[in-house]
């Protein structure tokens, strides 16, 4: 068995193309609307499903962005609520992504953080937050260097 990939439903598919697309640099795959087995598939008769698959740049990760409509009622994923998951990126430079991110006007938890415990001890940490609220985790590796890691 091996990955495929991992689907977020979001409420907006535009802005979170742009979180996704512009904000992150995944790369836009492929888009689509469901067929008629949509309904069967959900458990919902009347559900109509607009997806997009993305990819980081080496292509080792692919996220699937699907909007269903009618839209049902959200629970916070921002708090970290039994049910909810979050993404995690590395190598990658937390503090300059961070930045980029608040320029863009997007949300986090905290500013970068530097563990001083654990696997990322001396690297950087970080929890954006998607549109929809979803922690999106970068992670800085202490031994990290740009070009050589990345």
């Amino acid at each position: 068995m091996r990955h495929h990939h991992t689907a977020l439903h979001v409420s907006d598919m535009e802005r979170s193309e742009r979180f996704y697309v512009d904000g992150l640099g995944l790369e836009r795959l492929d888009a689509w609307t469901s067929g008629a087995y949509i309904g069967k598939l959900y458990g919902r008769a009347d559900v109509k499903v607009t997806a997009m698959l993305l990819a980081t740049s080496d292509g080792s990760f692919r996220l699937e962005l699907a909007h269903a409509e009618p839209l049902l009622t959200a629970v916070d994923p921002s708090q970290a609520q039994p049910g909810t998951a979050h993404l995690a990126f590395t190598d990658i430079d937390v503090r300059e992504v961070y930045a980029r991110m608040m320029a863009l006007g997007y949300g986090a938890i905290s500013e970068p953080v530097a563990p001083t415990s654990g696997p990322i001890a001396g690297g950087w940490l970080v929890y954006l937050l998607d549109p929809d609220g979803n922690r999106v985790e970068l992670i800085q590796p202490p031994d990290w260097r740009p070009g050589v890691n990345s």
